[in-house]
């Protein structure tokens, strides 16, 4: 009775939250597309955003899987024992929302900006594709990283490495002709997942293309969706969102196949930990450390430092602190903004936890193969695309209410709690079960007194985890918010645009912070309980 009732209830998720919003999208897209007139079929699709979202995100691509390969081998080969905290440093960016990262970088390398004050260094032309690619590099340089080290531990061979030593090979030489050639396939694989995740990014290019007048898909459906009333518009931003589903889609099917068809290699021996001088380890950690801290924790220091400032264009000085801007931020609709923020994320933490571990219930059987397919596959639709499809599947009656903006959060994250979960209960030994019911325990006394509590950390841990990506989620929100339904996240974005930049500012920090104190004690954890120095 208890798998019956979690199919069925798994059922109508998996067509209310995921069929129903992409069959309206399908159709609505199909019938804009057979209405549009060859002549105008390239002003439809925007060929110019397009393209710089294709540019630029093979640019992050080849530059966030550059650094992480470097930061793999600091950590894990060229100064393994004394790269705790540096693992932890490097996973920060994670946890900063996108826009706050952008906003954080203009403030710590736009002209004016810390670094200007400090030691007159400014990065020119930050709004535009220069500072887009930069900031989504650093965005997605965790995920490239945590693959290619997953790499590392299951794909490198030790003794293939200690052969070319022995034979003369420095440890530059060893890593390029005999550990990369091992890793080609975490490598097009991570490349793949970086490039997915930097052309369905919004927050930075909306912070910093927008000003410069450089669209990228994202933000030209923003912009069609909420600041047009004309019907092409509209076509327009139907038809990119079904082309960004697509590539999607291609995308993550392919780096799948490369990351779970590359099977693990046969160690015989340990890996050699330190396979360059120990000097030089230590001047690579080094560096390491500099670029992790100029690339995230000094844009982050500048955010804080701007919204204490009195004004704009007054120096970051003690004298010029204020608390005025926090006060502003935590009044009137900043305030309920915060609470709509911490509403939705609570009940998209529940709600996602749930289903998540209803999916994980009917795991064995053929339904439950197909429901975690479709989970995971919607994890990777983009959000604009999820978000159009969701409104134009319950826009009629959720429009402009609170409800709409949490199914698409459940929608978008159920993915997330159902792989925490799935994970967690694929480590419990099946007969801890079997004991109990053999004990002549029901088939749920025995889930509730045995494990449920197992997977309690794993429930816990992923609930925080939701709850972190919906507080800062801009890109759905910021296309089906309405009159009193905006989240924190909209109203700083609005805020940043209409130049209020203190205010701004202290939202930005108001929204990060609490993400920060989630997040690191879960790193540090997670750093200790693997035993990281």
């Amino acid at each position: 009775m208890a798998r019956w009732f979690g199919s069925a209830a798994v059922l109508v998720a998996l067509v209310g939250l995921v069929g129903i919003p992409l069959y309206h999208l399908g159709r609505v897209g199909t019938e804009e597309l057979t209405g549009i007139g060859p002549g105008t079929l390239e002003r439809a699709v925007a060929g110019s955003a397009i393209f710089n979202t294709a540019w630029t995100g093979l640019a992050v691509a080849v530059i966030a899987v550059a650094v992480g390969v470097w930061l793999a081998f600091v950590t894990e080969r060229w100064h393994p024992m004394r790269s705790g905290w540096l693992r932890v440093a490097i996973m920060l960016p994670i946890v900063v929302p996108g826009f706050v990262s952008a906003m954080g970088f203009v403030g710590a390398f736009g002209t004016g900006g810390l670094g200007d004050d400090l030691v007159g260094f400014a990065i020119p032309g930050i709004f535009g594709p220069l500072g887009i690619v930069m900031v989504l590099s650093i965005e997605a340089m965790p995920l490239a990283y945590l693959i290619v080290v997953a790499a590392l531990r299951t794909r490198a061979e030790p003794d293939l490495e200690r052969a070319a030593r022995v034979h003369g090979a420095s440890g530059r030489v060893a890593a390029t002709t005999v550990v990369l050639p091992l890793l080609a396939p975490a490598l097009l694989g991570s490349a793949a997942l970086v490039f997915v995740a930097s052309i369905n990014a919004f927050g930075a290019p909306a912070v910093l293309g927008t000003p410069a007048g450089f669209a990228t898909v994202t933000t030209r459906i923003y912009q069609d969706l909420a600041r047009s009333a004309r019907p092409e518009a509209f076509s327009r931003a139907v038809l990119l969102a079904l082309l960004l589903v697509a590539v999607a889609l291609l995308f993550v099917l392919v780096a799948e196949r490369l990351l779970t068809g590359m099977g693990t290699i046969t160690r015989t021996a340990e890996p050699p930990g330190q396979v360059i001088h120990r000097c030089r380890g230590r001047r690579a950690a080094f560096v390491a450390w500099v670029v992790v801290l100029v690339a995230t924790v000094l844009p982050l220091v500048a955010l804080v430092l701007t919204s204490l400032t009195r004004a704009v264009g007054l120096a970051p000085v003690p004298a010029n602190w204020t608390t005025a801007n926090f006060a502003e931020a935590l009044q009137g609709r900043f305030a309920g903004a915060l609470g709509r923020s911490v509403v939705l994320s609570v009940a998209a933490a529940v709600v996602v936890m749930a289903l998540g571990a209803a999916v994980t219930a009917i795991r064995h059987g053929r339904f439950g193969r197909l429901s975690r397919t479709a989970v995971l596959l919607t994890f990777a639709v983009p959000g604009s695309t999820l978000a159009i499809a969701i409104l134009l599947a319950y826009g009629a009656s959720l429009r402009g209410t609170l409800a709409l903006i949490l199914v698409a959060y459940v929608a978008k994250l159920w993915g997330v709690g159902h792989r925490i979960i799935e994970g967690s209960a694929a480590a419990i030994p099946p007969d801890l079960y079997r004991a109990a019911r053999a004990g002549g325990a029901s088939g749920w006394t025995a889930t509730r007194t045995v494990t449920a509590p197992l997977l309690a950390p794993a429930i816990l841990g992923g609930g925080l985890l939701v709850f972190s990506f919906a507080f800062h989620e801009l890109t759905m929100s910021s296309l089906l918010y309405g009159p009193g339904t905006d989240t924190l996240a909209v109203v700083v974005l609005n805020l940043q645009q209409l130049g209020d930049v203190p205010v701004s500012a202290a939202l930005a920090v108001l929204l990060t912070v609490p993400l920060l104190v989630v997040a690191i004690p879960l790193l540090v954890g997670r750093r200790r309980w693997r035993g990281g120095a």
